[in-house]
């Protein structure tokens, strides 16, 4: 069932899916996939016996009971919602991966699906870890081809092309035929959605939940020959057309296999939103991060690139999921308590009064001469001093030892029942496992699956 050679975008890439071997992929991106997959284990850990976890387990549990085992969890659900439950996990805590140019969260979708597709039949840890690049590369690839516009207009880029990732993804364990790809990618197109307007709320991790549902269905679907626009990237009324800001091209493919957009994937220093990112940066990576008492500040100016003004000018988050979200609430914790980990960005500390204070006396203005990547925070004290903290450029990306450490504090933060160090001496010999689902199997605690 091969497809014709014409000049398809869509054509083009899901042949390359199909026809891309392991061995042909250089070193250093085998070990960013690597870390890719280790960071978003730690994020589903981390969010895996969260509240918000347990209020969507039981409102999905009159529905998808299964034999698919949940990440951290005693529960198992049918793979479908598996999918959905582990991507919500897994950024409920807003400290997954990030590629910036786009603002997609990859690997969200993606291992998502794959995990709850590898509990069904056995995979090995290597066709895992290859199905997982390809899924990421083709998201990206598909998101830097609508933006900017699509994400600035109002589309949660991470979902809408977070799907396409994780059709392409659990299509290749499928073993899909490059006529049955095309159509998972048609399937995906047709279910791509999730909005901005989301952000701040449990909706936001159910944007990325659901498509990492649909991108599984839509494997599904097209294995069983379901047909859906094989050319569903480019044609009329398509997804380019439809949700893009620019015509799509054969470019979407240039550098195939060369290239590796997804290799640059990059990892949260911390647990929110990456825009507040250079922020929080500006305040804590400088020479001197030193604190300060609420009474010793007058007020306090934060110049942030429009998008970020945009987004996250908050000043009173009504909870932690919306402080992830706030410029204010970033700010306050960063020169109140010198840190801004996985903690701050709870119910408690966007509750805390002394915060609440401190966000007052904060105001947010857009600079367009600022990048998305830049900062700058103008901090008045009562006494007449003006201390600045700038971010001007990016932060070098996370070490092996600060992704490893993460790791540890977000099995410590929502599963503490697991082996952090175990875990992370299995991960170092994944690719060469022979059942990826072993490694799901070490995240459950005994008691709890011996008592289901």
């Amino acid at each position: 069932m091969k497809l014709l050679g014409d000049t398809s975008p869509t054509h083009a890439l899901v042949q390359w899916v199909v026809d891309s071997q392991w061995a042909d992929i250089d070193v250093s991106t085998k070990t960013s996939v690597a870390s890719s997959w280790m960071n978003w284990l730690a994020c589903a850990l981390g969010g895996a016996n969260s509240p918000d976890a347990d209020r969507l387990i039981r409102a999905l549990a009159p529905f998808g009971r299964g034999d698919a085992q949940l990440i951290g969890r005693a529960e198992k659900f049918d793979p479908a919602n598996a999918a959905l439950i582990h991507a919500f996990t897994s950024n409920i805590l807003d400290y997954d991966d990030t590629h910036w140019p786009t603002g997609i969260h990859p690997a969200g979708t993606v291992a998502s699906a794959l995990v709850a597709w590898a509990s069904q039949t056995v995979v090995s840890g290597e066709d895992f870890l290859h199905a997982f690049l390809l899924g990421m590369e083709v998201e990206c690839r598909i998101g830097l081809a609508v933006s900017p516009g699509h994400y600035e207009r109002g589309w949660h880029i991470t979902a809408t092309c977070g799907v396409f990732g994780a059709a392409i993804a659990v299509g290749r364990l499928m073993r899909l035929e490059p006529q049955q790809m095309a159509w998972a990618v048609g399937h995906a197109a047709t279910q791509s959605s999730g909005l901005v307007a989301s952000l701040g709320t449990m909706a936001k991790s159910l944007n990325i939940a659901h498509a990492a549902r649909n991108g599984l269905l839509s494997a599904q679907l097209a294995r069983h020959g379901i047909s859906a626009n094989d050319r569903v990237l480019e044609a009329r009324f398509g997804f380019s057309e439809g949700m893009g800001s620019r015509p799509l091209d054969e470019s979407i493919c240039k550098g195939l296999g060369q290239n590796w957009i997804a290799s640059h994937n990059t990892y949260k220093p911390y647990p929110c939103g990456f825009l507040l990112h250079p922020t929080l940066d500006a305040c804590l990576a400088n020479a001197d991060p030193s604190t300060f008492a609420l009474g010793d500040i007058e007020r306090i100016t934060v110049n942030v690139h429009s998008l970020a003004q945009i987004r996250a000018d908050r000043i009173h988050p009504l909870d932690g999921l919306e402080s992830k979200l706030s410029l204010q609430h970033a700010v306050a914790i960063a020169l109140l308590r010198g840190e801004a980990g996985v903690r701050n960005f709870t119910d408690d500390a966007a509750n805390d009064l002394v915060v609440h204070a401190c966000r007052e006396k904060i105001t947010v203005i857009a600079e367009e001469d600022l990048s998305k990547d830049e900062a700058r925070v103008v901090i008045h004290l009562q006494s007449g001093q003006l201390i600045t903290r700038s971010m001007s450029e990016p932060q070098p990306p996370m070490s092996q030892q600060a992704l490893e450490q993460k790791f540890r504090e977000l099995v410590a933060f929502g599963a503490p029942h697991c082996n952090a160090d175990e875990l992370l001496e299995t991960l170092v010999r994944f690719p060469n496992m022979t059942n990826a689902a072993d490694l799901s199997a070490m995240t459950v605690s005994q008691s709890s699956s011996d008592a289901v």
